[in-house]
């Protein structure tokens, strides 16, 4: 059973550790004499050392005291970051912080298989050693390679220690993703057996086959050889899929130009390196060094690792290929205008991009790896509902932090290959700039709007005064006829009212008119506008005000305020059938309340618009302008009243809700109750 110490002072990250190596028995120290007192009672196989707690610079003696791949470094930075050639020979590996849960189990198996190689290579020599003594110098191997040819066998009890010491030693292969460092080894476990003077590893790409590591071999050669995809050795081995012997007396055409590619290659043996039933390379062999025979078992033992190096190179484009589009999404994310948040299965976020830092004022490094915990709450809520609940997120408005800042979110669901939940994703963007240009557009639409009016103002204003000065030559000629005189007086002064009331409108909707703002209480301020709309309403028409419960107050210019609410009640007259009934109605007012709501109902056809700046629109597409300019006064009014007005229409039943502030708080307001109550 192997036993592992760990050395660190950060709990967390022991926790992450012990976590990651649940198979193991795992002694957790803090400081170096802790180690030393334990290593003298118990045999320590692997020791795991927190560089973030524990620098290098305080291990230097403890390290290079330490047997080789004894010691495996977690450290904040990228493992390819530290200079194999400057780690002390105990250390095997490093494994960075934020990969311990993905990369440490298989770095200490690893390790522990290079230990086990490493003791059953000494015990290998040992016996040849021992072998060597006990035949007076000669090896029971070298005697019987004197007379044994390609096909003979071996004795089974030393190729059997020799293939496995090679099989477990091919298993370190699939580890590491440096492709020369990789084919080096090949080259050194190859030479290791056989002894060869010249060898070669080419491998597949879109014009043929090519050497990518060669030993003995003229560079001038390398560089200039090439075999194509339907060359004779390629061919032969990709169809047989065995071990090809450079022919030496071929009597047909392939066997001829078999034996000239080998001869270019200088090799004396093929070995295809095949992967899922494909060639992707070729290794090469010439004879051994001593010039004797290879004997079977060392061909096969060399094909069997070319089967191995077959999948740690698949597994190294596969890394590579992996790192090409981990870097390739990286750019994309950076460039990117919008900031970018995922998270996986666990909850935790991986993907955090630059402008998400930016515009949630937070560090990559801070946040990835973390909880959503770890991100403003509306975010995090958003990225857990997509996930968990499939909830998606189309244009959806959040604000965050104390500032407020407006984001405008869109959320997707992350699948794995069974369609089930593998994470979330957020894309979101500062619609700070967006507002301001949206605010910028409804100013200039309100002043479009206004030059338009003022076009129509004018006409408006030509007709009443043409008939003004009409009726005045008029009466002026027929001031004999009474009842024709009455009749253009009459006439004369309605036209004088109108427009004496446009032109009051106009002043209003078009300055900025100074309020009077004052204590008042609503109830009378309803029934002064009741009484100017009852005097105003036609006869067609009913209208009813339900008074209140309890007395409200508000601050607020009298004059102007029940102006407002009159002209919203005139100017439904225009939209709704003969007979209709209107009515005024305020709701209950509930305890803690900052505002008061006034309901003006009534049923007709549908007002397609809300208040701010939309009451506008209405005034571009009418008839009658004086009672068009209604409801874009009573809004102006209102809003300067620190209120809002809301216009709800479904299906005829229409309803302008307005909101106004009350003016005291609870407490007063309550006293203010009972002051008025006794008054009646």
């Amino acid at each position: 059973m192997e036993i592992l110490a760990l050395l660190s002072r950060e709990s967390l990250t022991a926790q992450h550790i012990k976590s990651a190596l649940k198979g193991y028995t795992i002694y957790t120290l803090k400081t170096l004499e802790e180690f030393e007192d334990l290593s003298i009672n118990i045999p320590i196989n692997l020791l795991i050392v927190d560089t973030l707690s524990h620098p290098l610079s305080e291990l230097g003696n403890l390290l290079h005291r330490l047997e080789h791949d004894m010691v495996i470094l977690i450290a904040d930075e990228n493992p390819d970051k530290f200079s194999l050639s400057s780690r002390p020979q105990s250390v095997y590996g490093c494994v960075n912080a934020e990969s311990i849960q993905r990369g440490l189990q298989a770095m200490v198996e690893h390790a522990f298989e290079k230990q086990r190689l490493r003791r059953m290579t000494e015990v290998l020599k040992r016996s040849r050693d021992d072998a060597y003594i006990s035949a007076g110098g000669h090896t029971i191997t070298d005697r019987a390679e004197e007379t044994a040819s390609l096909d003979l066998g071996t004795y089974p009890s030393e190729r059997f220690q020799q293939k496995k010491v090679l099989v477990n030693f091919t298993k370190m292969l699939t580890f590491g993703f440096d492709m020369r460092k990789l084919f080096s080894n090949f080259m050194d476990s190859v030479s290791d057996i056989a002894h060869v003077n010249r060898m070669s590893i080419m491998l597949r790409d879109k014009e043929g086959f090519q050497v990518r590591e060669c030993y003995g071999i003229d560079p001038y050669i390398v560089n200039n050889i090439k075999l194509g995809k339907e060359s004779a050795l390629v061919t032969w081995l990709a169809k047989n899929g065995r071990i090809r012997h450079k022919p030496l007396h071929p009597t047909d055409a392939l066997g001829m130009d078999i034996k000239s590619e080998m001869e270019l290659l200088q090799c004396t043996f093929s070995f295809p390196i095949i992967y899922k039933g494909k060639l992707i390379g070729i290794f090469n062999i010439d004879n051994k060094i001593t010039g004797e025979h290879f004997h079977k078992d060392d061909l096969e033992i060399i094909f069997v690792l070319c089967n191995y190096l077959a999948a740690a190179v698949k597994d190294i484009d596969l890394y590579n290929q992996v790192l090409f589009q981990k870097e390739f999404t990286r750019n994309i994310l950076g460039s990117m205008t919008s900031g970018v948040i995922a998270i996986g299965q666990d909850g935790k976020i991986t993907v955090f991009n630059q402008q998400a830092s930016e515009i949630l004022n937070l560090k990559p490094q801070e946040v990835i790896g973390q909880g959503i915990k770890s991100l403003p709450p509306s975010l995090g809520e958003i990225l857990y509902e997509t996930m968990e609940k499939g909830l998606l997120y189309k244009r959806h408005e959040v604000e965050i932090g104390e500032d407020k800042l407006p984001v405008g979110v869109n959320s997707y669901r992350l699948l794995d290959e069974n369609q089930l939940p593998a994470g979330a994703g957020i894309v979101f963007n500062d619609l700070t700039e967006s507002r301001k240009l949206d605010a910028e557009k409804r100013k200039s639409e309100e002043l479009a709007s206004i030059n338009e009016l003022m076009a129509k103002v004018a006409h408006e204003i030509r007709n009443p005064m043409t008939s003004i000065y009409t009726y005045t030559q008029l009466i002026s000629e027929k001031f004999k006829d009474d009842s024709l005189s009455d009749f253009y007086t009459t006439a004369v002064l309605h036209s004088i009212q109108k427009l004496d009331s446009l032109i009051d409108k106009l002043l209003i909707f078009s300055s900025e008119h100074i309020y009077s703002f004052n204590e008042e209480s609503l109830e009378p301020l309803l029934n002064e506008s009741a009484d100017y709309i009852k005097k105003n309403l036609p006869p067609t028409h009913k209208f009813l005000k339900q008074g209140l419960s309890n007395p409200v107050f508000i601050k607020a210019d009298k004059r102007l305020l029940s102006k407002a609410l009159s002209y919203l009640v005139l100017s439904i007259i225009d939209r709704t059938p003969l007979g209709a009934f209107i009515t005024l109605e305020t709701d209950t007012l509930k305890e803690d309340a900052a505002f008061m709501e006034i309901a003006i109902k009534y049923n007709g056809d549908d007002f397609a618009g809300n208040s701010g700046g939309s009451v506008y629109r209405s005034v571009l597409n009418i008839d009658n302008l004086g009672a068009a300019l209604n409801i874009p006064i009573s809004n102006k009014i209102i809003e300067a009243h620190g209120g809002s007005i809301t216009i709800k229409s479904e299906n005829g039943n229409n309803t302008f809700m307005v909101k106004l502030p009350l003016s005291v708080e609870k407490g007063e307001l309550d006293s203010e109750r009972q002051r008025e109550s006794s008054r009646y």
